[in-house]
């Protein structure tokens, strides 16, 4: 009953047992497509042989992906890469994926563990399940042009991918924090909705902080601008070794430098503590920080007023707009003894 299931698994992630319909040699490789639809004169590529067939992938370099593609004296469009096409082609080392290819199928790099570029279409491209599972070494990536949206999560496999550049129409970008090793994000000059300062990811305006990268490192200077540190930005930033927040903030959460073991110091520049959290008295100064040995720097003449306002007790707290209670151990607060008055 088990075989059965799994091969019926592989029925529905394939679309057949034996994908190849054709297949066309570039530069001395021999690439297999199926035909999807001689009606429309589609085909995708697909694997060697038989899914369940435990075929070593003979990929390798970098391969160039054709847009057309002839057969029988007919012109087909290439508009996808199925699922498992590339699968185990432990050579390969780079994909170009060129224009009109609109799907990459689940699991379709997986194992190409020596994958470091990738060039995707300037068209908007479905990404399936897994599709660069176990690929660790990808580094370089050239994202589309066209894309309005990106998830970062399809490449979190990787050990080598340290930047990444935003294309100009994108609107939204979700899973930054993924990405284990990123360093620093960019984004095209060009984006009428995001902007990188300091390898940060920010608003147009440099007004709200969205993403510092998890493998960003020392000092976070936010923006002169900075109103507001969205939720998570900063969190997992293990490297982070200082945080200077500027004095136009309001928005921050209390949780935001809960995890950032390295973190030596907090620097505020508003004359005004920004409240934090919700108690049940309302707004408050609270901090939650993973390292006791942290100093908190303010402005000199605003010294007495934190050490006032910072939160000593602990207890469930709430963030300012939420709902969900957190519980915050003595160990987690900041003495007030580490606040000192700066010019």
């Amino acid at each position: 009953m088990k075989k059965l299931f799994s091969l019926f698994v592989l029925l529905l992630l394939s679309g057949a047992l034996y994908a190849q319909d054709l297949v066309v040699t570039l530069n001395g490789q021999k690439v297999y497509f199926n035909i999807l639809s001689e009606k429309d004169k589609s085909v995708g590529v697909t694997y060697f042989g038989s899914i369940t067939d435990d075929v070593q992938s003979e990929y390798s370099g970098e391969i160039s992906l054709p847009s057309k593609i002839r057969h029988n004296g007919e012109i087909y469009n290439v508009v996808s890469i199925g699922s498992k096409a590339f699968s185990g082609a432990d050579k390969l080392t780079g994909i170009v994926i060129p224009m009109g290819i609109t799907k990459i199928g689940a699991f379709a790099f997986e194992g190409c563990t020596s994958l470091s570029k990738i060039v995707f279409p300037s068209n908007n491209i479905e990404i399936g399940e897994g599709a660069f599972f176990k690929c660790p070494n990808i580094q370089h990536i050239t994202l589309g042009g066209e894309w309005n949206e990106i998830n970062l999560a399809v490449f979190r496999w990787s050990d080598k991918l340290e930047s990444i550049t935003i294309p100009a129409k994108v609107t939204k970008v979700i899973n930054a924090k993924k990405l284990m090793h990123l360093k620093e994000i960019n984004v095209d000059v060009n984006n009428n909705y995001f902007a990188s300062i300091d390898g940060l990811l920010y608003d147009k305006c440099g007004e709200t902080l969205y993403c510092c990268p998890r493998a960003y490192s020392g000092n976070v200077v936010l923006n002169s601008s900075t109103k507001v540190v969205t939720p998570g930005a900063l969190s997992d930033c293990y490297g982070v070794s200082k945080v200077v927040l500027s004095d136009s903030l309001e928005t921050l959460s209390f949780r935001e430098f809960a995890r950032l073991k390295s973190l030596n110091e907090i620097e505020f520049k508003g004359v005004m503590p920004v409240m934090t959290a919700l108690d049940a008295s309302g707004e408050c100064f609270l901090l939650q920080v993973a390292n006791q040995d942290l100093i908190i720097t303010v402005p000199k003449g605003s010294l007495k007023l934190y050490k006032k306002s910072l939160i000593q007790k602990p207890g469930e707290y709430k963030e300012i707009g939420g709902d969900i209670p957190y519980l915050v151990n003595q160990d987690a607060l900041p003495s007030v003894k580490s606040m000192y008055g700066i010019k």
